[in-house]
């Protein structure tokens, strides 16, 4: 799945550079919370704030109103007082969660660090297994600008969870993955993945890297993985993973460069994809809204 020809300089110097370095750069950035086009945030996430509040107030008044019922000499009258009260905060709760939903749907936002951000996600859900083989994660760098991919996030998330599982296949104890994403320019490939590419296109980078521990032997590493309980690692494995991986890639014309160092030892997997050429508008859901709240005063 791709030569020592399709290695580009940058590659080289990325891979050279990444047992030397286990400098962490800082995370991508999880968003801003979205602006009317002014300094400050927009009217929605007040207004959020605002629908909290009123409803912490109502269910604060509905428990008061349960409680109260108790202290009414006529126990028939303190159950309707507490049956009127609870009806009216019911209504006004329905009237303010359909007011709620139209603004999910009435503040739209610009889809953006989707990549950066999966990439964050599947490193957290593998990290349990990292730390069992004893595998130090490096990203190395993350894009702030990195341009939306034409995959689905469900396609992305797939191939980034398979890449990391190849690597982890590859190190079977104690060593190194580091994580570069950039915008790729097609002219510095060569050979058969550049035949591949678009010119008129404008492509992305998704390069990881993995290095085994010089200074584990064979026999400890058999020790060592079998005390943790890993499945056997095989490279037939890695081998069925990956050309699924290119499957998914090539269907969305992109191309998958794979390289294995022997003398390192290190795996080299990048995933390039085509980039979004529109605008990607998306709807914040109700946790992404309550976080946006968090810290605004009225």
């Amino acid at each position: 799945m791709g030569d020592d020809s399709s290695i580009t300089s940058g590659d080289k110097h990325f891979l050279s550079s990444f047992l030397g370095n286990d400098r962490k750069e800082p995370s991508p950035s999880k968003g801003e919370v979205p602006s009317n086009g002014h300094h400050g945030p927009s009217l929605s996430v007040y207004y959020n704030e605002l629908l909290l509040r009123i409803k912490a107030s109502l269910s604060a008044m509905q428990a008061f109103a349960y409680l109260s019922k108790e202290n009414f000499k006529d126990q028939e009258l303190g159950e309707q007082f507490c049956k009127i009260v609870n009806e009216d905060i019911e209504k006004t709760m329905s009237l303010i969660n359909c007011f709620d939903d139209y603004l999910s749907f009435s503040t739209p936002m610009l889809k953006s660090n989707t990549v950066n951000a999966l990439v964050e996600e599947v490193i957290k859900k593998h990290e349990r297994e990292f730390e069992e083989r004893e595998i130090k994660v490096i990203k190395k760098q993350f894009d702030k600008d990195l341009p939306e991919a034409i995959l689905p996030d469900e396609q992305l998330r797939y191939l980034l969870n398979s890449i990391v599982e190849c690597l982890v296949l590859s190190i079977s104890f104690r060593g190194s993955i580091g994580f570069l994403t950039r915008v790729l320019d097609p002219e510095t490939l060569s050979g058969e993945e550049k035949g591949q590419l678009q010119k008129e296109r404008k492509y992305l980078e998704i390069l990881a890297v993995s290095a085994s521990d010089a200074d584990v032997t064979p026999a400890k590493e058999n020790r060592v993985s079998s005390e943790v309980s890993a499945p056997p690692r095989q490279e037939e494995e890695i081998q069925l993973i990956l050309k699924l991986v290119k499957e998914i890639v090539t269907k969305n014309r992109g191309v998958i460069r794979h390289k294995v160092y022997d003398d390192k030892p290190m795996t080299f997997i990048s995933l390039i994809l085509p980039v979004e050429r529109r605008k990607v508008i998306r709807y914040p859901s109700s946790e992404e809204r309550l976080h946006q709240t968090k810290g605004i005063e009225l």
